[in-house]
């Protein structure tokens, strides 16, 4: 039997139901899983959900929301919905989460205690590690080239990311990366890359210091350690070099020196995925999008390739 996953509405004001919906939809996604709406059955509704598409878990409140801003009513929705979702994996009534996207203006509205889902996640489940992969495809010659990347930061303003690296941060993005490349996809021996933090790795030190005095210390030691990592690798090379297929997946050390290329590469079908859950959890790699939800406007595809993903097994990461 495909597995049961649970589809969270995300913030009711931005594309999140929009996404729910058209993801459940899809027969790929039908054919691979099966979807458990959790969330607002009437804004499900207001998104094209029949109760012939697939159950809801009904939290309500039904609205109104203000679309196409952050409210604290919809981040108590949104926030809602994941521990609940949460709630339901623990018990394994449902072997994964796919989460649409939330805001985190609404969260902090709301009172939450997490601003996102990767910590709100590992603070409900209790886990020691975990790390944000994102993945895509982006179109090949004869077939698309799988691309991915972990951060071995996530989301800090870009003055606060040199501070921040270390060998426990480096360590637990690329240890992470490495098992579920190897157990979840099949790969026996991933191949990856750390990219470095300055211009041309930093020119010895000529153009920063973080790569002679972070980076390569931390190598030394994950290499010892049996892992199978080169760099510090410049950031522009290691992307032409993954595209090429030279890597299985390359180490990030901040936000951005991932989503774009990708974004370029792939545009909205990028999936989130959060490493070392005890349970599948994906979501699209995008945010709210208040600019144009509610428009009949969402792309859907970072939802179902989330979903596709989050079905896969075994899912060991």
């Amino acid at each position: 039997m495909p597995p049961a996953l649970a589809f969270t509405i995300g913030d009711p004001a931005g594309v999140g139901p929009e996404l729910a919906v058209s993801a459940a939809r899809d027969p790929r996604v039908r054919r691979c899983c099966r979807p458990l709406l959790v969330g607002s059955r009437a804004v499900f509704a207001q998104a094209g959900w029949t109760s012939a598409l697939c159950p809801v878990l009904d939290l309500g409140p039904a609205g109104p929301f203000p679309k196409g801003r952050s409210c604290a009513e919809g981040g108590r929705l949104s926030y809602a919905a994941v521990l609940e979702a949460v709630r339901l994996a623990a018990k394994g009534l449902v072997e994964g989460l796919v989460t649409a996207p939330i805001s985190k203006e609404a969260w902090r509205l709301a009172g939450a205690k997490h601003l996102d889902h990767t910590e709100l996640l590992q603070d409900l489940t209790g886990t020691p590690r975990v790390a944000m992969m994102l993945t895509a495809h982006a179109p090949g010659p004869s077939a698309a080239v799988p691309l991915r990347a972990v951060l071995a930061t996530r989301h800090l303003p870009l003055a606060r990311v040199p501070s921040a690296l270390n060998y426990e941060s480096l360590r637990d993005a690329a240890v992470l990366a490495e098992e579920a490349l190897r157990s979840h996809l099949g790969i026996r021996r991933p191949r990856l890359a750390l990219c470095a933090l300055n211009p041309h790795a930093g020119e010895n030190g000529l153009l920063g210091h973080e790569e002679e005095r972070v980076l390569k210390p931390a190598l030394a030691r994950l290499r010892k350690e049996g892992l199978r990592l080169e760099g510090p690798v410049p950031a522009d090379a290691a992307w032409a070099a993954h595209r090429a297929g030279r890597y299985d997946a390359l180490v990030c050390l901040y936000h951005d020196q991932a989503l774009i290329p990708l974004k370029l590469a792939a545009g909205y079908s990028i999936v989130n995925w959060t490493l070392g859950l005890p349970f599948a959890r994906t979501s699209p790699g995008h945010g709210t999008a208040f600019d144009i939800a509610w428009k009949r406007r969402a792309d859907a595809s970072g939802m179902i390739a989330a979903a596709l993903l989050a079905a896969r097994r075994p899912f060991s990461a």
